[in-house]
């Protein structure tokens, strides 16, 4: 099986996308992204069998979406909610995370992600902090950033 797995940033785009695209611009978290970023993250995705989260990414996300009304945020947390009914998660206890090296640098959640990304095919992030250790870890990892770059500056 192929695997992916990504951060908390690209998971927001994905819910409020998938959710309604014209909400991408209007939505606070994801108002750096455009309606063709949401496309290309899932034709990047489309290669993939497996779908990776982390808890912490997960939990990240939950908190991001419900930065909105009451309405749209219910509508965002059931995208949120059917979505991962069919992806995989990871659960690194505290006691994994807290000693880890990066922890003090990175945080707990982006901790997290460094842990689960040796375990994956593939980890995406908007990240660079993020980018910069897994790429400096030797595993495979895209900057989304320099994906969007190819079209942004075409």
């Amino acid at each position: 099986m192929n695997s992916v797995l990504i951060d908390t940033d690209l998971l927001v785009l994905l819910i409020v996308g998938a959710t309604d695209k014209r909400l991408i611009d209007r939505h606070r978290p994801t108002k750096e992204f455009m309606t063709r970023d949401f496309d290309e993250l899932c034709g990047l995705l489309d290669d993939f069998d497996e779908f990776w989260i982390t808890s912490h990414c997960l939990a990240e996300t939950s908190s991001l979406l419900k930065h909105t009304d009451d309405r749209r945020a219910k509508g965002l947390l059931t995208t949120l909610a059917t979505f991962c009914s069919n992806a995989r998660e990871s659960c690194l206890p505290k006691n994994q995370v807290l000693p880890d090296p990066n922890f003090l640098r990175l945080g707990v959640a982006d901790t997290g992600f460094v842990q689960k990304s040796k375990r994956v095919d593939l980890s995406i992030t908007v990240d660079v902090q993020l980018y910069e250790t897994i790429s400096r870890l030797g595993r495979n990892v895209v900057n989304f950033n320099h994906v969007r770059a190819a079209y942004l500056t075409a």
